[in-house]
């Protein structure tokens, strides 16, 4: 759950739990509110009746201001809240709809229809107190959208982040603020300009030494041809061809982890496994036996994953007791398969670099192909599985998304 989640849960819970508050405290003060009404209105109707037998219109008149009474027109919509007979008629306290509470005496066939104006101070005051819930609410709002404000810039540096996680070293935060949060981006941005200067040096580096590399291999592999054919020119030969093999895988290596970009293309089972075995150079095609069940669709570098197709079938040449190898594809799943003695350790043990099986010292490699053929298939979210049965080693690259 996210920290805005998270904030505005609290922010709903609070919401809820001031308008249930709120709504309690005008349900205690309507209530308190009318226990005060009927009271009063008890004892002035009792008066009333009393005076309307002895008093005059006038008199009545200067009464009902001593009890803060004043005549209002008959009220046509209203509740009744109370109703008391009479001996010579009866009296009512009615609640109209407007909210005001009304005092209705009936005296032999006289209506009259009193309001006092005193229990307006008290209903203000319980609007009062409605009014600051309400003030409450508000500034709960404004606290929520001013605290969803300060945390939106997070977005913005996740999304830097993100960007930068995915190759682009140039991505950077935009937020200025002086807070706490701006702290924070002017240090991803000092990380991430230092990390990619560091980055960037690395790639030039790798492009020399490549450069470099190659250079004077090339020239030696040209200078041997110019010798005439011994044992040591075979040898130095085929050190100098081990020689530019490992520096391209070395840098082939390299590529992958500095680079966060893969090339995205759809093709088929098919297409990748031509293009595998274009790369393999086989001087027998009869050593692997291909079988294909689905001939279906992968979303990927076409080049990478080649190359790591290219490796497994590489090395389960290298290290077959026994010819055919067996190249399978499956629904979601290319699996190179080959006979041979079990692994002598976990198969995360030969996916790091320059490790290989001690009883294959002797054999030509140098320890890196599992690693490259890993590295391609994270790279594009696909699963590396091994499984050893019957004395034959699976090796499979699952292509289902694994995220």
């Amino acid at each position: 759950m996210s920290i805005f989640t998270k904030i505005t849960v609290l922010f709903l819970i609070s919401l809820m739990l001031m308008i249930g508050i709120g709504y309690r405290i005008d349900t205690i003060n309507t209530e308190k509110y009318e226990s005060i009404v009927v009271q009063k209105y008890l004892l002035d109707g009792r008066k009333i009746f009393r005076w309307m037998a002895t008093s005059s219109a006038d008199e009545l008149e200067d009464k009902f201001r001593s009890l803060n009474l004043v005549k209002i027109p008959p009220v046509v919509s209203y509740q009744v809240m109370m109703r008391q007979s009479h001996t010579f008629g009866l009296f009512e306290i009615l609640k109209a709809n407007e909210g005001r509470y009304i005092l209705h005496i009936r005296y032999i066939d006289e209506d009259i229809y009193l309001l006092d104006t005193t229990l307006k101070e008290a209903l203000r005051e319980g609007w009062i107190l409605n009014l600051l819930v309400l003030a409450d609410i508000v500034v709960l709002a404004v606290i929520f959208i001013i605290i969803l404000r300060m945390l939106s810039p997070l977005n913005v540096i996740t999304g830097s982040m993100r960007r930068f996680a995915q190759g682009e070293y140039h991505s950077r935060s935009t937020i200025t603020s002086h807070d706490e949060i701006g702290e924070v981006a002017r240090s991803y941005n000092e990380m991430a300009q230092t990390i990619e200067s560091l980055i960037r040096s690395r790639e030039e580096l790798l492009r020399d030494v490549g450069h470099e590399l190659r250079t004077p291999i090339a020239r030696g592999l040209f200078a041997v041809e110019q010798i005439e054919a011994s044992t040591a020119r075979d040898t130095l030969k085929h050190s100098f061809k081990e020689l530019d093999e490992l520096t391209r895988e070395l840098l082939e290596i390299e590529r992958l982890q500095t680079t966060g970009l893969i090339h995205s293309g759809v093709f088929t089972a098919e297409t990748l496994l031509m293009e595998a075995l274009s790369k393999l150079c086989l001087a027998d095609e009869s050593a692997i036996a291909v079988t294909i069940q689905t001939n279906f669709t992968i979303q990927g570098d076409l080049h990478y994953l080649s190359m790591a197709l290219k490796n497994l079938l590489d090395n389960g040449l290298k290290y077959a007791d026994r010819l055919p190898i067996r190249l399978e594809v499956l629904s979601e799943r290319i699996s190179v398969l080959n006979h041979g003695r079990p692994l002598e350790k976990e198969l995360d043990y030969f996916l790091t670099p320059f490790t290989r099986q001690e009883s294959s010292r002797t054999t030509h490699g140098f320890g890196l192909g599992l690693n490259i053929v890993s590295k391609i298939v994270a790279k594009h979210g696909f699963l590396l599985t091994h499984e050893y049965e019957n004395e034959t080693h699976c090796f499979s690259i699952i292509f289902g998304s694994t995220k």
